[in-house]
């Protein structure tokens, strides 16, 4: 039986990387609220797409029902979907604070509250959350993006230890700088030269949930490059 896969933010980035690599196991459904993306990301790898945007959690509800609806399960559950903010606290606005959180933080976990029944049922799954090295470690003019980073860092050591009574795996990755849009999206140019290639990182992450059973419960990337540990 084919696994199904789910992956949110899944048409740029590691995300499309992730997808790529996963859709050589199973069938592939990336989410995002960018419809354009969706569709030519999911022409060019050949999987299934559904538009969400994981800071609504109607769309999270249906979107989770479609799957379902199509696919009759959900085997693994990739949280992918992100955004960036720098800068020290009191030159961030209110507007994106609450954005920045909602977006890597809320919807993440809302995202994965919506799955669990699901898996429950199944009396199996995989729950991957694609995290970030600044959710193990402080960093200055990091605040808002950190703290929404170490709230899934805890978030995902209390669901490994809730969710295993229902034979539900799950994993973290803590990734440093990779070579995507992800400061851009925010707006700020970053020099990407020595960082990471997210083709090779989700080389990882399939590897990391090929499994049957979990071998590792953590699994954290760093470049060769210190100046790239961020």
């Amino acid at each position: 039986m084919k696994q199904v896969i789910l992956i949110t933010g899944g048409c740029q980035g590691l995300g499309k990387e992730v997808a790529r690599e996963m859709i050589k196991d199973g069938d592939v459904v990336i989410l995002s609220k960018n419809k354009n993306e969706l569709e030519n990301t999911s022409k060019e790898l050949g999987c299934d797409w559904i538009f969400c945007d994981i800071t609504d959690v109607e769309q999270i509800k249906k979107a989770v029902a479609e799957v379902v609806k199509k696919y009759g399960r959900i085997d693994i559950l990739i949280n992918n979907a992100g955004v960036w903010i720098g800068g020290e606290l009191d030159d961030n606005d209110y507007s994106d604070v609450a954005r920045v959180t909602l977006v890597n933080t809320v919807g993440t976990i809302n995202m994965t509250k919506a799955v669990i029944p699901i898996m429950k049922k199944q009396k199996s799954g995989k729950i991957a959350f694609i995290n970030s090295v600044d959710g193990l470690e402080g960093k200055v003019e990091r605040g808002i993006y950190g703290s929404s980073k170490w709230a899934i860092t805890g978030f995902t050591q209390c669901m490994r230890m809730e969710l295993e009574k229902y034979n539900i795996a799950v994993l973290g990755f803590y990734p440093g700088r990779m070579k995507t849009n992800l400061f851009k999206n925010a707006g700020v140019e970053v020099d990407l030269s020595d960082a990471m290639e997210p083709k090779e990182v989700a080389q990882v992450v399939r590897f990391s949930l090929s499994f049957n059973k979990i071998v590792f419960e953590q699994v954290v990337f760093r470049n060769l490059n210190p100046s790239t540990y961020e």
